[in-house]
């Protein structure tokens, strides 16, 4: 049983004051479902500088040893790992776990710390006191370094870990070894900012195909309420603003395959408040994309042209919220063109007649993208795009404002799927991978409408209304998170 002063040192420490936020996948900020999901294989968070993504690491660890699972032998070892000791004893052990009380003073054995540099007070490892009611069994926080390499990871078997800075896999397949007499939910994650382009392939992996029970959590700089407002201007002054992208919301530097190599944020995207719009010369547009889930949110873009054919998107609407209900998405829509004043002409995934049927009785102008010929429409709608951004030297002719978040995220990201094993890559059939790309699909809709009277020569005009079916069609496969 717990003394009362050490139930006091308890409540007054670090891990009972810490909260993390509350998820706002929108701003791409998942810092609660980190912390609190306990999944069956890998959790990664990757956010930006100061985002929190140690903070949160650490009080997960402190968490999963405190209160989540008891060890189930004595020295039971959980593994903290990191680029140098330096990294892993003095800010992960001293200046996180420690100095902000994520591991009480009380729950420490400090007569059984195995020092590696006493003097600075880095531990090689440290023990925990048994579990109240578990004598005989506890948890030890064992410190090492990439520089140790896999053998210095190769050891019998352990409890769980956490990696801490950009890694080589093969450093977590070995830990993930160490994993296999127990593999408690919850009790493998990693945390980084991703600036190594050629670390980041490992990761760009497993998101396109995530293995069961692994997942990518994000984290957003400028969500953290922790940080001072002063530094973080300055420190985004002080980066290029095609960094902001990987310093500040943690999105992978570099993506193999990608569709759109040429969009560069320094000059496809531009400030929302050096926006205006002459009345005469510019029509405006939307694209719809209908979703209502986590895993396929809805989406729409609010875009203008001009006589010359230059796209200016100055608006996206991105929810992944399963509570609300397509009139909730509809109206928030609706606001957006409201504010910026304009009655945009809209185009929309055909596989949902029901949710066009409704955007109409809310007095939406919204067309369906013609069903004939899926593929050879979703190929020529990328190449509009491709050419739109534009190459080499010369001025794009699409421009992102800075408040599209998600557009200019998924733009990046937005790339072809692998050919199977075995099949030529001339020979398969080019194909984008369907997954996070749902206002990347509301922009081609929207470009791809706008313009086909110029390319095929009919005219779409208020007078022209869609043929409304009762049963959605699926215009695109989808695959699911988990599908193969």
């Amino acid at each position: 049983m717990r003394e009362a002063s050490q139930i006091i040192e308890l409540l007054e420490s670090g891990y009972c004051a810490f909260r993390p936020r509350p998820d706002r996948p929108e701003l791409f900020d998942e810092q609660w479902s980190f912390v609190y999901e306990q999944l069956p294989g890998v959790a990664v968070l990757i956010g930006g500088n100061g985002s929190g993504t140690t903070t949160a690491a650490a009080y997960k660890l402190a968490r999963f040893v405190l209160s989540v699972q008891p060890p189930p032998r004595r020295d039971t070892p959980f593994w903290i790992v990191s680029e140098t000791f330096e990294q892993v004893c003095g800010i992960i052990w001293q200046e996180k776990l420690l100095g902000l009380g994520m591991i009480p003073d009380c729950e420490i054995d400090w007569n059984a710390i195995s020092w590696l540099d006493k003097k600075r007070g880095w531990p090689r490892a440290v023990r925990l006191k048994p579990w109240p009611g578990r004598p005989g069994t506890n948890w030890i926080l064992e410190f090492k370094s990439f520089a140790q390499g896999e053998k210095g990871l190769q050891a019998r078997s352990i409890g769980g870990f956490l990696f801490s800075e950009q890694f080589h896999p093969d450093l977590l397949i070995e830990a993930l070894r160490g994993c296999r007499e127990y593999m408690f939910p919850g009790s493998c994650f990693a945390e980084f900012t991703p600036t190594d382009p050629q670390l980041c392939l490992w990761v760009e992996a497993i998101m396109d195909n995530p293995p069961p029970g692994w997942k990518v959590y994000r984290l957003n700089t400028e969500c953290n309420t922790a940080i001072s407002r002063e530094w973080l201007q300055i420190f985004k002054a002080s980066i290029p603003r095609e960094m902001w992208d990987t310093r500040l919301r943690g999105a992978l530097p570099t993506w193999e395959g990608a569709i759109f190599e040429t969009f560069q944020r320094d000059k496809h995207v531009i400030p929302r408040e050096s926006v205006t719009f002459q009345r005469f010369g510019w029509k405006f547009y939307g694209g719809i994309d209908w979703g209502a889930s986590r895993e396929h949110p809805f989406a729409s873009v609010l875009g203008a042209r001009n006589l010359e054919g230059e796209w200016v998107v100055v608006e996206e609407y991105w929810s992944n919220r399963s509570q609300t209900t397509m009139s909730q998405h509809l109206a928030a829509v609706k606001e957006r063109c409201q504010r910026l004043k304009i009655q945009p002409v809209f185009f929309a995934d055909p596989s949902r007649p029901d949710c066009i049927a409704q955007a109409m009785e809310m007095g939406f102008q919204v067309f369906p993208v013609p069903r004939a010929g899926v593929r050879s429409a979703l190929l020529e709608s990328i190449d509009l795009v491709r050419t739109l951004l534009g190459t080499g030297e010369a001025l794009p002719r699409l421009r992102i404002t800075d408040n599209c978040c998600h557009l200019i995220e998924e733009i990046r990201r937005y790339r072809w799927r692998r050919p199977p094993r075995g099949v030529w890559q001339h020979v398969a059939p080019p194909e984008p991978i369907k997954r996070e790309d749902d206002t990347v699909d509301a922009l081609r809709y929207m470009i791809w409408g706008a313009t086909r009277d110029e390319r095929t020569g009919r005219v779409i005009t208020e007078t022209v209304r869609p043929v409304l079916r009762t049963v959605p069609e699926v215009s695109e496969k989808r695959e699911g998170w988990f599908e193969r």
